[in-house]
């Protein structure tokens, strides 16, 4: 009898710690981090102007490489040898190494430009995040990408779905938190 009681107690405590455990979330979130970089419009507003020198770097280069492509036929039409046609290879060989310095130059100063936008604005995330995480008792955040597993995307998007690291999660993500705690933040900077 005591035996049953005591099983019984157990039992009972077994099902209440149960049942206790399951009402109560894990501390875990998580953070769509394509969604804002897409959708975080100052972020966007700070990228923009880097945006609109890679489009133009993109134009420089296109009509580099048209002078590029009228040397090269004037040398088709050049008697192979000839001075004209020395002369247009240098021309050519030099153009080729200017278009080259051009577009490593460019790419460089845009991708430093970029960085330090990105850098700035992961710290700001960082500590959007810790602030959420700690006001919420999270003990862990974990970073979510888009993904879709339809197959008219490009093959890299797909791989991409293929190898996410969160396959199912319910209610965890933060992400309309934080992107609202970061608009907070920017419209409260004068």
């Amino acid at each position: 009898m005591i035996a049953s009681r005591i099983s019984l107690v157990l039992l009972a405590g077994w099902l209440f710690a149960a049942t206790a455990a399951a009402e109560d979330p894990l501390p875990i979130a998580i953070l769509n981090m394509d969604r804002i970089f897409k959708t975080h419009q100052p972020l966007l507003d700070q990228l923009a102007p880097a945006r609109e020198e890679a489009k133009a770097l993109q134009e420089k280069l296109q009509l580099r490489q048209a002078e590029i492509e009228t040397v090269a036929n004037q040398i088709r039409k050049a008697e192979p040898g000839s001075p004209d046609f020395q002369r247009l290879q240098g021309q050519l060989l030099k153009l080729n190494g200017e278009l080259q310095q051009m577009a490593q130059a460019g790419q460089q100063t845009i991708q430093k430009k970029e960085t330090t936008i990105y850098l700035a604005f992961y710290r700001t995330l960082d500590d959007e995040v810790a602030k959420y995480a700690k006001a919420k008792g999270l003990k862990l955040v974990l970073r979510q990408q888009d993904s879709s597993l339809d197959e008219k995307q490009p093959l890299q998007e797909i791989l991409k779905s293929l190898n996410r690291s969160i396959i199912y999660q319910d209610g965890l993500d933060i992400t309309d938190d934080i992107l609202k705690a970061l608009d907070a933040r920017t419209s409260n900077k004068p």
